[in-house]
């Protein structure tokens, strides 16, 4: 019986040994569907990100266009009256 009896605390070691590393399992399991969750929220964030940055780009090089066809066309014109006058 003796022998029978040193059975159990050994089993009851791998037992609790078995439960240690399930709830290990389960907790880094856990960590990593939270961070899944965190990186897809992230390329969400990032790809709204890069879809505005350009419209605002894009409007302020069509504002900065626009000045310089406006300067530009001023200039001109002003050159023709000068090269008028000149003549």
């Amino acid at each position: 019986m003796e022998g029978g009896s040193s059975l159990f605390p050994r089993a009851n070691s791998k037992a609790s040994e078995l439960e240690m590393l399930q709830k290990q399992h389960e907790e880094k399991t856990m960590k990593i569907q939270d961070l899944k969750r965190q990186i897809e929220s992230l390329k969400f964030r990032l790809e709204k990100q890069k879809k505005e940055v350009p419209e605002e780009k894009m409007e302020a090089f069509k504002i900065l266009s626009e000045k310089y066809n406006s300067m530009r066309d001023e200039y001109n014109a002003l050159l023709a009256e000068k090269l008028g006058k000149n003549e």
